[in-house]
């Protein structure tokens, strides 16, 4: 869990966060779409929404989001790191996974 605790405090200091701001989880981004993933079942990503980050699934391990990103097989996916600022949310993203 350090190497999580890690990734996601350099992530916060890269993008300038405040100490508040609360990290969320790790969300995957459709970019073709410009939704993110809502729904996973089975080995099959059967569902998108948009931008409500309560619906969104999050990770909060990136090991257990990587593997879970194996289930896009059709879809070019970005992970990023979602952080609650209280009055409005922040997704930083990282690199593609696809």
């Amino acid at each position: 869990m350090s190497l999580d605790n890690k990734r996601v405090g350099k992530k916060k200091k890269n993008v300038v966060l405040t100490d508040t701001a609360k990290f969320l989880g790790f969300i995957f981004h459709i970019p073709a779409n410009d939704e993110f993933t809502a729904k996973i079942e089975g080995n099959c990503f059967i569902k998108i929404i948009g931008y409500p980050p309560d619906y969104v699934i999050k990770y909060k391990r990136y090991g257990k989001a990587i593997k879970a990103s194996t289930k896009f097989n059709k879809y070019k996916t970005i992970y990023g790191y979602l952080f609650d600022l209280d009055e409005e949310y922040y997704v930083g993203f990282s690199k593609e996974c696809k």
